[in-house]
């Protein structure tokens, strides 16, 4: 599966509201938990959450990285059932987006991919 693990488990924490129970969600230890956020902090260079008594808050920060990151799953998702098309799937293969031309002369793609709507503006 097509995935970063630090975005896996960013998710898994905010998911689970601590890093013990996204450690056993996982079937990792709770220091690798902290060190894959302490990483994404790092890489982003600011803290994401606040963490007091085994529960963590999302900074403004991190309430700002949980949409790039949700964004980032799910295509990271798209893609591998790109490449690793369910078998019994209806439609397995990409479906070509629609073009709506909207009334202030731009264009929208929309398509669906899984369960999922996309929209995007050119």
């Amino acid at each position: 599966m097509l995935e970063d693990n630090r975005i896996k488990v960013f998710l898994t924490v905010l998911e689970c509201g601590n890093f013990t129970s996204a450690a056993y969600k996982l079937g990792i230890s709770q220091p690798a938990v902290s060190q894959n956020i302490a990483e994404l902090e790092r890489l982003l260079g600011v803290q994401l959450m606040e963490r007091a008594r085994g529960e963590i808050t999302l900074t403004e920060n991190g309430h700002l990285f949980e949409g790039y990151a949700r964004q980032i799953a799910h295509w990271y998702a798209v893609a591998d059932r790109a490449f690793h098309p369910d078998p019994l799937a209806l439609h397995p293969q990409p479906v070509k987006p629609a073009v709506l031309k909207l009334e202030n002369g731009t264009e929208a793609e929309v398509w669906a991919s899984g369960s999922d709507i996309h929209i995007e503006l050119k």
